[in-house]
């Protein structure tokens, strides 16, 4: 039985548990969550005798970890003062429906949701969330770090940087080539490359009016 440490213990972190836990009858011995690690400024979902505040656990080197936080800020912070510091062996979570051959994982600690697809000769860096019913074309290459909420789509050959965070339902088209550390509104469509550093937001947001 392999035992993990989820860092997070909010909304995001329970959703996590439930990957971990349908991913546990494929894995060596199976998974079981010993605790939950609490970050400061994020409300507990989880009960309090399963969680302990990050700054109150010692961890011990090759304890084996999952990354259960959103924002692509912390999670990068967390993976370099947290992880690396302290020595601690990131696992990679994929659902069991999910397709993806291990090798196209080459770092660890990403997690991947029910109902993806990765194409052939695509390949995941590390510490990456892809949520459920997302797709990824062959050949494409994704860097490390990103948050993908779910319903996202990209075609063939498409590259993304590290640190992005894709909103529900984004595609990008076949051959688009998105750098790091930027922002994208949920449901946008991205037919031209993305430079580093931005938020894209779409041109018009449909609003309720009232009719008199």
């Amino acid at each position: 039985m392999t035992e993990l440490l989820l860092i997070g213990a909010g909304k995001f972190a329970v959703e996590v548990s439930r990957y971990v836990e349908d991913a546990a009858p494929a894995a060596p011995g199976g998974y079981r969550i010993e605790r939950y690690l609490s970050l400061p400024g994020e409300e507990p979902q989880v009960p309090a005798e399963r969680r302990v505040a990050l700054a109150e656990y010692r961890p011990t080197a090759g304890t084996r970890v999952v990354l259960a936080v959103a924002d692509p800020a912390q999670r990068r912070e967390l993976v370099q003062g947290f992880i690396e510091k302290h020595g601690l062996v990131a696992e990679n979570i994929v659902h069991p429906s999910s397709r993806i051959d291990p090798g196209q994982l080459t770092g660890g600690g990403n997690v991947i949701g029910p109902n993806c697809y990765v194409g052939v000769n695509a390949v995941l860096g590390g510490y990456n969330v892809v949520n459920y019913h997302c797709t990824v074309g062959n050949y494409s290459r994704v860097g490390s770090n990103n948050f993908i909420a779910p319903n996202f789509h990209c075609g063939n050959s498409v590259e993304l940087g590290d640190d992005n965070f894709f909103g529900l339902s984004c595609t990008v088209a076949p051959g688009v080539v998105v750098g790091s550390g930027s922002r994208f509104q949920a449901g946008l469509t991205l037919f031209e490359d993305a430079p580093s550093g931005h938020s894209y937001l779409a041109p018009s947001r449909i609003k309720s009016i009232r009719t008199l």
